[in-house]
């Protein structure tokens, strides 16, 4: 990971830290609300999810951060294509709906140049390419759908990430745990 990503990280991570250490004063019988989730699906490949939320007291806003993989599994043709996203989100939650947007860094394999074959005539063999690896910024949004009792929830997210290298969307069917309501 270069430089840039480790700034990435380490910015979304303090961020996270500063939003969700506010204190409480008066009598206010509202609370923040925050989870994590974890979720798998299909983009043009297999997907994962992982990500933390916090919804801010008393207002509909919302940050996510998040990590998004999306990668080839069993393919005859190597290297395998995969994706990797790191983001931070900010949107707005309407009912059991959060609508979000923001920045991430991608990176990943592509392939490049044909190498050669390898006709093994028991596994159909396999082909071989250059492996093209990338960094990029990118544009990430989703919509999730939670339905939760206070402390678990489970969930569908439409999730995409527009970018210069390989952007990608995908469905994510995932759990949720934290403080929900």
């Amino acid at each position: 990971m270069n430089g840039m990503f480790k700034f990435l990280i380490f910015g979304c991570a303090w961020a996270l830290v500063l939003l969700i250490t506010n204190v409480a004063c008066s009598q206010d019988a509202s609370h923040d609300k925050y989870w994590f989730s974890a979720g798998a699906g299909k983009s043009q490949f297999p997907s994962g999810m992982l990500a933390v939320g916090y919804e801010f007291k008393n207002n509909p806003t919302h940050l996510v951060a998040r990590y998004t993989i999306n990668t080839q599994i069993f393919s005859d043709i190597q290297p395998n294509i995969r994706v990797s996203e790191i983001g931070l989100l900010y949107g707005i939650g309407m009912g059991k709906f959060r609508f979000s947007t923001g920045l991430s860094g991608v990176w990943g394999t592509n392939r490049g140049k044909y190498l050669y074959s390898d006709p093994d005539p028991l596994i159909y063999g396999s082909t071989y390419y250059e492996p093209v690896k990338y960094t990029t910024i990118g544009l990430p949004a989703e919509i999730r759908f939670i339905t939760s009792s206070k402390d678990v929830g489970i969930g569908v997210t439409g999730f995409g990430n527009w970018n210069a290298k390989r952007s990608f969307v995908g469905l994510n069917l995932s759990v949720y745990v934290g403080r929900m309501k």
